[in-house]
């Protein structure tokens, strides 16, 4: 068996990346009775405290985000990878392979009613190159205490070996973008795919920190997000879907893997976010794409804030879509929070047992760090539940961390 853990959900940004109107939006959704006080002295597990604990991580600088993820895995309880290896049960893993998923936060379908109402934009590349070049540091650099210290920590060049394997998606928004704009982004920086994991590992390690050196094999997928403004079938509009469709084929015929975002928490912006970011959206897609390697994220999951009586209509959807398409899985992140959610999992799973085993071989594993410190303490913890919780056994979490994202991401 390969000996890689994969973490097919994750980010990696520093606060010059997001739309912070966006963000703000998230936060204020996700603790709506934070109050300057509690901001100042959070109680412990408080949603004081989670907010402190994210913008902790994201007030560093981006070129040292993967260095820091490593070093306290490694090294802080609980520790997952305290010499570079995690084990789960007998089986050993001496690589994390995290895919960063990049999120085009394009300011189009942004209206502000402020003083300051227009903005020159907020390129996606930016980004992208921050996140290539935050890798290229990590592969010659590693994370030690500074000597005398017990605390501050310094980078210098790398003894050890690498825990992770980091190939990050690239967002992209066909419809914010003029005609033929789409056509041109996916050459650029996706002819040279191939959808094989020694070509990527080769780029990523020869890529040398210029944004004109960000060529067409660095990427490993491409990130939707429906509550930005994109709309996946946007039916009767016929720039939009000229556009669309032509980044739905050009995925397809080169088997590139998508992940979309697929829950009603999230970074919104657009009016219609639901209804975009609503599976059934995908169906039609689907139909006309029925090749597409596609990954509906977070299960579907929906908040329900205003409902007593729980429903699962999105996540109902998804199952149904990866029944019926062979290329269509779905993940587990910012979700796995507790002993509780690997319960409920189980119950699904075992409620589709007369589908076989189709449904557990379209789960991925995928942590939406640092975003779900909203939640959790820490990457580690997150990871660590994972490892240890007994509702779903061994086989099945190999196949969520290891044999079904090598098949979701590599031909």
């Amino acid at each position: 068996m390969d000996r890689t853990f994969f973490d097919v959900h994750m980010h990696a940004m520093d606060l010059s990346h997001p739309n912070l109107r966006a963000f703000v939006g998230r936060i204020d959704r996700l603790a709506p009775k934070l109050i300057l006080s509690e901001f100042e002295a959070p109680s412990p597990g408080s949603a004081g405290e989670r907010l402190i604990n994210l913008l902790t991580v994201m007030e560093n600088n981006i070129e040292d985000f993967f260095l820091l993820m490593e070093y306290f895995l490694k090294n802080k309880a609980p520790m997952p990878a305290p010499n570079g290896i995690i084990k789960l049960g007998d089986n050993e893993f001496d690589t994390i392979l995290l895919t960063p998923l990049i999120i085009d936060f394009g300011y189009k379908h942004i209206k502000w009613d402020t003083f300051y109402n227009m903005a020159l934009g907020k390129p996606v590349m930016h980004q992208a190159v921050d996140v290539l070049n935050a890798i290229r540091k990590y592969l010659t650099h590693e994370v030690i205490l500074k000597p005398g210290s017990t605390q501050e920590c310094i980078a210098v060049p790398r003894v050890s070996p690498c825990l992770f394997e980091i190939y990050p998606f690239l967002g992209i928004n066909p419809q914010i973008h003029e005609p033929g704009e789409t056509t041109d982004l996916l050459h650029r920086y996706f002819d040279g795919y191939t959808g094989r994991r020694e070509y990527l590992r080769a780029a990523m390690e020869s890529f040398a920190g210029a944004i004109d050196e960000v060529a067409g094999n660095l990427f490993a997928g491409i990130k939707l997000y429906p509550p930005l403004g994109f709309d996946p079938w946007p039916e009767g509009e016929c720039d939009k879907m000229a556009e669309t469709e032509e980044l739905y084929g050009f995925c397809e015929s080169r088997q590139i893997p998508i992940t979309a975002h697929c829950s009603d928490v999230g970074f919104t912006v657009a009016k219609e976010a639901d209804d975009y970011t609503d599976p059934e959206k995908w169906r039609n897609v689907l139909k006309y794409h029925p090749g597409l390697k596609l990954n509906l994220a977070h299960l579907g999951h929906q908040e329900n804030q205003l409902l007593v009586i729980p429903h699962h209509e999105w996540r109902d959807t998804i199952i149904d879509l990866i029944l019926k398409h062979n290329m269509v899985y779905t993940d587990i992140s910012c979700l796995a929070f507790d002993e509780d959610f690997y319960k409920k999992l189980d119950h699904l799973l075992q409620s589709h047992a007369s589908d076989g085993d189709k449904l557990s071989r379209r789960i991925l594993f995928g942590s939406d760090y640092m975003i779900n410190l909203m939640w959790a303490d820490s990457y580690n913890e997150y990871l660590d539940l994972f490892i240890k919780e007994t509702h779903i056994d061994d086989k099945e979490k190999i196949l969520f961390c290891n044999e079904n994202p090598a098949r979701f991401l590599f031909v």
